[in-house]
């Protein structure tokens, strides 16, 4: 199965979604690709996911969109009059890694268990700009047992919800989702 509608920002969120959908999804090289693929590409007048890293850049287009829901890890967005949905994965100015570690240490688990640098800045470097991420099976076996914790499983869940219900997502449902 593939979702050319949610569209990951990077190699490793690529990765985790997948693995959370089972399924391909349209990956991106970063925020910027997404939100000019939503505001002015193929998925203008389309359902759109957009799954971007909560970092430091300010997308304009995101000035569009709606906090619906967060947990102490996700913002969940809507744009206010489109089928677009954007997800922010971590905490402000903090790398998608940050989020993976986190959900890790919430599985009472550490990076080294899959062999993979619990140092910051050395697990971007294993996980960044490069396409052998999504092969790298110490990467893969993270993002399966990442689907055990709680804010990945809220993660799956709405996105199953939307790539179920693309056109008819009710945002009340999504907001209780969020919140469960």
């Amino acid at each position: 199965m593939k979702h050319n509608d949610i569209m990951p920002e990077c190699y490793i969120d690529t990765t985790l979604v997948e693995s959370l959908l089972y399924a391909k999804v349209n990956h991106k090289h970063s925020c910027n690709e997404v939100a000019k693929e939503m505001q002015k590409g193929k998925f203008k007048d389309a359902f759109a996911v957009g799954i971007i890293d909560n970092d430091k850049r300010k997308i304009s287009y995101l000035e569009d969109f709606e906090e619906i829901g967060r947990t102490e890890n996700l913002t969940f967005l809507k744009h206010r009059e489109k089928h677009h949905y954007v997800i922010k994965v971590g905490k402000e100015h903090k790398a998608m890694e940050t989020f993976i570690k986190e959900n890790v240490s919430a599985l009472g688990m550490k990076m080294e268990d899959f062999g993979l640098p619990s140092d910051l800045d050395s697990l971007i470097g294993a996980t960044k700009d490069s396409i052998s991420t999504q092969k790298d099976p110490r990467i893969l076996k993270l993002c399966k047992t990442l689907q055990q914790s709680p804010e990945m499983s809220k993660l799956k869940n709405v996105l199953d919800y939307l790539a179920a219900n693309k056109y008819n997502a009710n945002e009340e449902t999504l907001k209780a989702m969020i919140k469960e």
